[in-house]
């Protein structure tokens, strides 16, 4: 089986050989397939007053619908990539896609409370792992020079759709029920379940090859494959753990982002200020949320038009003054991270919008362990979600006991952490990475890199022969 493996796919099989039309058709449904399930997280937050008077409960208890949701979230982007690998991709859009409509429309449907929450958390256990493996299709499909747009498009959606969530469900709440607009989501999301059904083939590499071999009438060795699956599920399942606990540069950086990132999660604090100073209705409150989506957007056009054209200048240079035997430092990715880091204090003093690293730390993540991003990125995902599940509940409390001045003060100090983090990472890094197991390495004091790994773009690594998510299938 594993010779067989390692053999190259038939041009009329190979994903990368099919018309650009179909290429990208494909990629656009897997981009509109992740639009609902991203933004099912916020939706809820707009609406979280009707379903508080429809149910008797309290805030604090309906804050759950986000919480639980993103709990969900946790556990289900460690699924995604080895389900993807042992499966193919196709089966785990089609199944996990379908099991989110199921349970979304169960929340539409809801009884009660308890219900419409289990609900919502099966919804985020269900439907985050595409998350996980959106960046191994796209890989499937495109070499490293076309992927620039299709990588462009995913970030919008995956950074986007979160903070504008809450826009459409509160500026449509007083005019329809709450579960006429949860029902939307679900015909939205069943709608995009069928397409994929009907026109997304399989184009994970491993899965491709096994079922020629199937077709040729080639058995492969059970024993094999059962090893391989253990291999993968502890893989995948505990190697982020075994790096969140052993790796500082995770540590700090997954702490800091998770902070940066729940902060979107305080759903229930920035309608409380607006309202308090300025009386404004809940819908209007809720346009609060253009404003993150805005500095989304900004985010990505300075990440596509300013540091990944320096980083890849940089790169050529160093290319051609070493005559190819050096590449750049992972450390080159800090600048978008200084920045970031910069720009949140400032966003929160100001309560406009916070800035999100995600772009710069994920590519960092792929530079700095080129075998393990995977599981560093799912390390970073888990723990963001676990901030994402707590923070609801406390956003409101906190800025009703504390004062709207002295909980953004608070919060703000609390970001200045992430300046100095960066900028020691950014000096540093040489020293942190050479007490790393995992971490990339310098060939000697001299060298400015070490072993060769693809730039590219969050969850987006080496073609993705028994890889998935950019992490390589051999320990």
């Amino acid at each position: 089986m594993s010779q067989l493996l390692s053999c190259v796919l038939p041009s009329e099989y190979d994903p990368r050989q099919w018309s650009k039309r179909k290429r990208w058709t494909i990629a656009l449904i897997i981009w509109n397939l992740i639009a609902p399930i991203d933004i099912a997280s916020t939706f809820y937050s707009g609406v979280q007053g009707q379903i508080q008077d429809e149910f008797a409960t309290s805030n604090t208890v309906a804050t759950l619908g986000v919480g639980l949701y993103n709990l969900g979230a946790v556990f289900g982007v460690l699924f995604g990539g080895p389900l993807s690998e042992l499966y193919g991709r196709r089966p785990v859009y089609i199944i996990l896609s379908t099991c989110f409509v199921v349970f979304s429309l169960g929340s539409t449907f809801s009884p009660n409370l308890s219900t419409l929450l289990i609900c919502r958390g099966f919804m985020g256990l269900l439907g985050s792992p595409v998350f996980s493996i959106y960046g191994g299709s796209v890989a499937d499909l495109f070499t490293p020079e076309e992927r620039g747009p299709v990588v462009a498009l995913f970030t919008l959606v995956l950074q986007g759709a979160p903070t504008i969530g809450p826009v459409p469900s509160s500026s449509l709440g007083p005019i329809f029920p709450w579960r006429w607009l949860f029902g939307f989501i679900t015909i939205w999301g069943g709608v995009l379940a069928a397409v994929t059904i009907l026109f997304v083939p399989e184009t994970e590499p491993t899965t491709i090859r096994r079922k020629i071999a199937e077709s040729k009438g080639v058995v492969p060795d059970i024993g094999e494959i059962q090893f391989s699956k253990a291999k993968i599920w502890r893989r995948a399942l505990l190697t982020p753990i075994t790096m969140l606990r052993n790796e500082p540069i995770m540590i700090w950086t997954t702490l800091y982002h998770s902070f940066v990132y729940g902060l979107l999660f305080l759903l229930e604090a920035y309608p409380h200020i607006y309202d308090s100073h300025y009386s404004m209705s809940r819908e209007q409150t809720g346009l609060v949320f253009v404003s993150p989506f805005i500095g989304n957007v900004l985010g990505v056009l300075i990440y596509f038009g300013y540091h990944k054209p320096q980083y890849e200048a940089r790169q050529r240079v160093i290319q051609i003054e070493s005559g190819g035997k050096s590449e750049i430092e992972p450390e080159a990715r800090l600048p978008g991270v200084l920045l970031a880091s910069l720009l949140t204090p400032i966003g929160l003093f100001w309560l406009t919008f916070s800035a999100h690293p995600d772009l710069s730390l994920f590519n960092y993540y792929i530079d700095l362990y080129p075998t393990m991003s995977a599981s560093a990125i799912a390390a970073n995902s888990a723990v963001r979600n676990i901030a994402a599940t707590v923070l609801p509940s406390v956003g409101l409390p906190l800025y009703t006991s504390l004062g709207i001045r002295n909980a953004n003060v608070l919060l703000a100090c609390i970001s200045c952490i992430g300046l100095p983090t960066g900028v020691i990472l950014y000096v540093f890094g040489r020293r942190l990475r050479a007490a790393s197991r995992w971490a990339k390495q310098a060939a000697d004091a001299g060298s400015l890199s070490h072993q060769s790994v693809e730039p590219s773009a969050p969850l987006l690594a080496q073609y993705p022969q028994n890889h998935y998510g950019g992490t390589s299938s051999s320990d």
